[in-house]
């Protein structure tokens, strides 16, 4: 009955003004009259009992036309009941992470409080219903629980409230709490601005003194900035403890997680400072970031401080050559700029503007002595007359060829071949070729270089392994401008290069000829000064100048009997820099290294980065438009620390070589620049808001004091009968029905 009463109570018809309810009855009994009247008729007739079925149909019809224009609605409500909301702010920063007398992390009992205090607030109790949002100390939501360790580099309390009440704006806030230890990073002073608030906030802390009393810390690293691999290099490392108690540490040397030196050490009572020697042989080149770590007794009050990042970069023992050349020239300016870039050579290269009889060349330090000479592996000689140098120094030139692995090259040039050049000199009869005795000494033509059958498989010339495409590659290489003549390669000496059409003593003209220098180096003789041509004509077609780069780098090291670039791995990776700031932007250079058993051209190349924090972030890669064999991306770090770069050269889906290397990002030091415990912000917080504040370990205290808030909604729901299909088709049925009956039997 009570639902009748009320479905009763809800049912409108507003099709029907109030002040004209009177009038319809009078028009239904009017109407259901007439309709009487009119069928009685049709029966006395016909006397057919069905005349009587036809009145109900049409009378139905008639009935549901006139319900439909009453419009008949029903009306009631609904009440909603939404639980009250806590949000808990959770404090992920990284003084979090520092351990208290315990040996247990502040984060480690805050994810505890937290659960207790969730479990608690969520069930039914007295006054209804709580429910329970997690933010972290940045206002972000926490959909998928707490970050396993806190890594936030900055503290702002302010904003972390502003951020959660704007996204909790929508709900029904029974209050907000604060699980941290109250360190606020902004320089605050107080928190009065928050007294207005209508929301309270309570706090949940670390008492004063429940750290260690003991911490090591680690200043920067004294080192140096660049060493040579497999050689041996010191680094001094500030350690200091603060603390009464007098106790023992490791210091340690570390790649990563590999520990390359320690040492322990003691400290007596009070604070106290030591600077410690390591030392450690690096024994791969390359770009890294070391780490210099202290690891001290347990309960110490913090580990923020107790390592510091430097970068190192520990380079191969270079090759190195020394280029000397009469004047500034093409050939001079690319090749130079070609040994400079190139990592594995150290060059030093001389233009002499001056004669050597001069006082002042004798005593220049540029001048060929056999001690300054020992400091090469490589001599490269331009185009130079007999007299760039003295006598003695070019004795002394070939003195030095025969120390081990000694190797000179002469490149062409007008004076140096001419009636004036290197032939009146001692190198003369070291050099695999000999002069020629009368002019022409130069041919202007240009010319496409062509190998001999030595050539096209010696080191300098093997782009490939295969020597049919080996061969294409040099006979597709720029044309060269010139030569100089000579007469003709020395016995034992090997022609590498020659002329395609010249001839000189009824053989082709030698181009590039080398022989065995006495202490087992080479001695070359490059008849040519326009190899330039090969890069510069490369660039300005949009190509890459691998062709001129690869020769120069394989002839060089050939000259100084290392290995050639067939030894060097297939992929080289690398950042611009090796140390960066937060939120400056890190360029990562990736390059493929082919080599002439290896055709690179269809490889993927993919660069990884891996976090101080254990996160990996794939690397977006730009193929360099100028160099196909060259990508480059970048990253922006948040955080500081080291990072590694995991570089992977894939083929067919398979990976076919990989590299790493490091790059640091010095983070900012306020987040642990104080280790203590700051209880007095939170209990501010909490008293100027109305909130209560309490010890970490009492979170199942705090859900009693806060107090239930539903909110309860009504919701007025409106259902509209006459706008329903289900009746106009049942009012469309009766009409047409009667109508087709009354047809059908002729009762009209």
């Amino acid at each position: 009955m009570n639902r009748l009463r009320q479905f009763l109570e809800g049912l409108h018809f507003e099709g029907v003004a109030p002040s004209w309810w009177w009038l319809w009855p009078i028009l239904i009994i009017a109407g259901a009259a007439f309709l009487f009247w009119t069928y009685h008729g049709i029966f006395q007739r016909s006397e057919r009992r069905l005349t009587w079925g036809l009145l109900a149909l049409r009378g139905l019809g008639l009935l549901l036309l006139v319900l439909i224009l009453s419009k008949p609605t029903w009306t009631r409500e609904s009440e909603q009941i939404d639980p009250g909301h806590v949000a808990i702010i959770v404090d992920n920063s990284r003084s979090m992470s520092l351990p208290d007398s315990s040996g247990a992390t502040r984060y480690d009992r805050a994810r505890a409080a937290v659960e207790q205090l969730k479990k608690t607030l969520e069930a039914e109790h007295k006054g209804g219903r709580l429910a329970v949002d997690l933010f972290d100390i940045t206002g972000t939501p926490l959909k998928e629980g707490m970050p396993a360790q806190p890594a936030i580099e900055r503290t702002d309390l302010g904003e972390a409230f502003h951020k959660t009440a704007l996204q909790m704006r929508a709900r029904s806030i029974a209050g907000l709490v604060l699980v941290s230890d109250g360190m606020d990073n902004t320089g605050r002073p107080n928190f009065r601005d928050w007294e207005d608030t209508s929301l309270p906030i309570h706090g949940l802390g670390f008492r004063a003194g429940e750290t260690g009393d003991i911490d090591w810390a680690v200043r920067k690293p004294q080192a140096p900035g660049r060493v040579l691999v497999h050689n041996e290099m010191r680094v001094e490392v500030p350690v200091s403890k603060t603390g009464k108690a007098g106790t023992e540490a490791t210091v340690s040397i570390k790649r990563g997680r590999e520990v390359l030196a320690s040492q322990k050490i003691k400290l007596a009572e009070g604070d106290g400072e030591q600077l410690v020697p390591l030392t450690f042989t690096p024994a791969q080149p390359g770009n890294f970031v070391f780490t210099a770590a202290v690891d001290g007794a347990t309960g110490e009050r913090f580990l923020g401080n107790n390592v510091a990042h430097f970068p190192l970069q520990v380079d191969k023992e270079p090759i190195k050559v020394l280029y000397l050349d009469g004047f500034l020239r093409w050939e001079y300016k690319y090749l130079k700029a070609r040994l400079e870039d190139d990592p594995d050579i150290g060059l030093v290269s001389v233009v002499r503007r001056i004669s050597p009889e001069l006082p002042e060349a004798k005593n220049s330090k540029d001048r060929l002595t056999a001690d300054r000479l020992k400091q090469f592996d490589v001599i490269i000689l331009g185009d130079m007359e007999a007299s760039f140098l003295s006598r003695p120094e070019y004795e002394e030139m070939v003195r030095w060829l025969d120390g081990k692995n000694h190797s000179l090259l002469v490149l062409g040039g007008y004076k140096s071949f001419g009636p004036e050049g290197l032939h009146k000199t001692p190198l003369a009869d070291v050099l695999p070729i000999v002069f020629a005795s009368a002019p022409p000494y130069q041919d202007e033509e240009p010319f496409q270089l062509q190998l001999t059958e030595k050539g096209q498989g010696h080191p300098i010339f093997l782009l490939s392994r295969d020597r049919v495409k080996n061969a294409e590659i040099w006979k597709d290489a720029p044309p060269l401008q010139g030569l100089n003549l000579v007469q003709r390669a020395k016995p034992g000496a090997e022609a590498l290069a020659v002329h395609p059409r010249l001839r000189s003593d009824g053989k082709p003209a030698v181009v590039l000829a080398l022989q065995r220098a006495g202490g087992g180096g080479q001695v070359m003789v490059l008849t040519v000064d326009t190899t330039w041509q090969w890069g510069r004509f490369a660039r300005l077609l949009g190509q890459n100048d691998t062709l001129y780069g690869r020769f120069w780098s394989q002839t060089i090291r050939f000259l100084a009997g290392r290995g050639l670039d067939d030894q060097r791995p297939l992929l080289a990776v690398s950042t611009d820099k090796a140390s960066y700031k937060i939120g400056k932007m890190v360029e990562v250079r990736v390059a493929r290294q082919p080599r002439p058993d290896n055709d690179l051209s269809g490889t993927q190349m993919n660069v990884e980065i891996n976090t101080p924090s254990g996160q990996t972030v794939p690397v977006e890669l730009k193929v360099d438009s100028s160099d196909p064999d060259v990508a480059k991306g970048d990253f922006t770090p948040s955080t500081g620390g080291r990072f590694e770069l995991a570089a992977t050269l894939n083929a067919a889906g398979k990976p076919l070589s990989n590299r790493t290397a490091e790059f640091l990002v010095q983070g900012t030091d306020l987040e642990l620049s104080n280790t203590g415990t700051n209880s007095a912000n939170l209990r501010a917080l909490a008293e100027a808001t109305g909130g209560v504040y309490l010890d970490i370990d009492k979170a199942d205290e705090l859900a009693g004091k806060i107090a239930p808030k539903e909110r309860r909604t009504v919701r007025v729901l409106r259902s509209e009968y006459w706008n329903n299909p289900a009746l106009f088709t049942v009012f469309l049925l009766a009409l047409t029905g009667e109508w087709f009956l009354r047809r059908r039997n002729h009762l009209v």
